[in-house]
């Protein structure tokens, strides 16, 4: 059955360097379950929670938005936090309790210079111990107070004359999720390579400028973008075209969120300076008098595809980048040599990291997930071959097909990727898998077999998966795959067997809640 579907110098870190992210121990990054887009520092997404066996109440927000990055906690874990993408006279970052009630908005933007505009849709907060909220939008950083008032607001840096205007009259350079420093400050990286660090109290820049010294990668071409995605009001149109180059890593030095690891290191994936390659660059602080400055401790070049966020193993020896040709790279974070590569259907996406040291990786037109060990050898694909027969065979369309759809989350007892179940089509010249059904599916760690369906959605996911504490799953619906496939709902619906019907463009955020 097919599964279609990406301060100072750094020292040798020590022995038994604890897996799970050191700058939230250090209470820099909220305790409550879900501080950031990719759950830690090291951008692991591996949580010890179990998941198994368990029922979920579920409540769904933010219905006719595109939400496409996982929402983020609170330290007490009450509150979440999710962006949007919506037209002037809207909000674009929300406050909802844990059971869904709705408590504070961003005011509605206008214009470049107030609010949260609609570039912050691919940003998630980030939030630190105290519970304040930190999230970029296409030209400025805002800091929040837990209960929305406004803390600061600085401008990110300008758009030069070589970098590409991404929205009209509208100045587009922004952070795609920040991160904390091991001191606790901001670090950002914009989408032309802009490396900022900000105190996060006063929002005063702190380091010397500098930017990534890589090409601007090519206008992407991997996939044309589809005239009915995030349609329909779903986000505003003027910045489209800005969000599916990000999304594929065209046009812009950088489209992922860094890593730091517990020396101070700081691990960016970004273009390379040579045409059509990227790079993975670790970089230093260094104190001076009166500011950071920023130094390359090493520049190592992979394959083009700037959308992989780096992902650190547990004892931050390596770190995990794939690019657009599914090469999977194990990088030594010291030196910056490649200690392995290994050919994978990996899209140019962030792996996750289990205690154990094992890499997973969502996969495109092949398996949905891949793992592989910490020393680079495949230990297994997935395989959704019994999951998938939720569906019919169809005298028409096959067999049914299982998607991968997001990115996976390492927990407890399971591997957890959303995933889209319904068949394959073939129309107008193309080839592409029809949405039916949405799911969090569990994958089992020691073979890769699918085992469970864990919670329903009623969009695709298009994201990542968030595992709180007390086994609270939250998941962002980005809507991706149903609203490109909308304008065929009429004809496919006719071609499904029985009465089963495409999947509708809903979007917005679900929590699950176990009971």
């Amino acid at each position: 059955m097919l599964q279609v579907s990406g301060f100072i110098p750094r020292s040798l870190i020590v022995a038994g360097l604890s897996w799970m992210f050191s700058a939230q121990a250090d209470g820099i990054y909220s305790p409550g379950g879900w501080p950031t887009l990719h759950q830690d520092a090291g951008n692991r997404r591996a949580v010890d929670v179990r998941v198994l066996n368990r029922n979920y109440q579920r409540w769904h927000r933010l219905s006719g938005a595109t939400v496409l990055t996982v929402p983020t906690t609170s330290p007490d874990g009450q509150t979440i936090y999710a962006t949007t993408a919506l037209g002037a006279n809207n909000s674009n970052l929300h406050a909802y309790s844990i059971n869904g009630d709705l408590l504070w908005q961003s005011s509605p933007w206008q214009n470049a210079n107030d609010s949260v505009d609609p570039c912050a849709f691919l940003s998630s907060p980030i939030i630190d111990t105290v519970g304040d909220i930190y999230i970029s939008d296409c030209n400025q950083l805002f800091a929040f107070k837990p209960d929305g008032v406004v803390k600061w607001v600085i401008e990110l840096p300008a758009v030069q004359a070589e970098d590409w205007r991404a929205a009209g009259d509208h100045p587009v350079n922004a952070l795609t999720t920040a991160a904390f420093t091991a001191e606790g400050d901001i670090l950002g990286v914009t989408n032309f390579g802009d490396v900022i660090i900000v105190d996060r109290q006063t929002g005063d820049i702190l380091n010397q400028p500098y930017r990534l010294p890589g090409l601007i990668p090519p206008y992407s071409t991997i996939q044309p973008l589809p005239d009915s995605l995030f349609g329909n009001g779903m986000m505003d149109p003027n910045f489209r075209e800005w969000a599916w180059q990000l999304i594929f890593g065209g046009n812009m030095r950088s489209a992922n969120t860094p890593a730091v690891a517990a020396s101070g290191r700081l691990f960016v994936v970004g273009s390379g300076s040579r045409k059509g390659m990227g790079a993975l660059y670790g970089l230093d602080l260094v104190a001076g008098e009166q500011s950071l400055t920023i130094t390359e401790a090493f520049i190592t070049e992979i394959g083009l595809g700037s959308g992989s966020s780096p992902a650190l193993s547990p004892a931050e020896h390596q770190a995990y980048v794939s690019d657009e040709e599914g090469w999977l790279y194990g990088i030594n974070t010291e030196a910056g040599s490649i200690d392995w590569k290994v050919q994978t259907k990996a899209t140019a996406g962030a792996a996750g990291v289990g205690s154990d040291g094992t890499v997973y990786a969502l996969q495109a037109y092949a398996p949905a997930v891949v793992a592989v060990s910490p020393a680079g050898a495949i230990l297994w694909q997935s395989d959704f071959s019994v999951l998938a027969k939720r569906l019919p065979s169809s005298w028409l369309l096959g067999e049914p097909v299982a998607v991968g759809n997001g990115n996976p989350t390492i927990t407890a007892d399971a591997i957890l990727v959303p995933v889209i179940y319904g068949y394959e089509v073939s129309l107008f010249g193309r080839r592409f898998a029809v949405p039916v059904d949405s799911t969090v599916a569990a994958i089992d760690k020691a073979t890769g077999k699918a085992m469970a369906d864990i919670v329903s959605l009623p969009d695709d996911s298009s994201g990542i998966t968030a595992v709180l504490a007390d086994g609270t799953i939250v998941s962002s619906l980005g809507a991706a795959t149903t609203s490109a496939l909308s304008p065929l709902k009429f004809i496919v619906d006719r071609l499904l067997p029985g009465e089963l019907t495409m999947l509708s463009a809903v979007g917005g955020v679900q929590v699950a809640i176990p009971q």
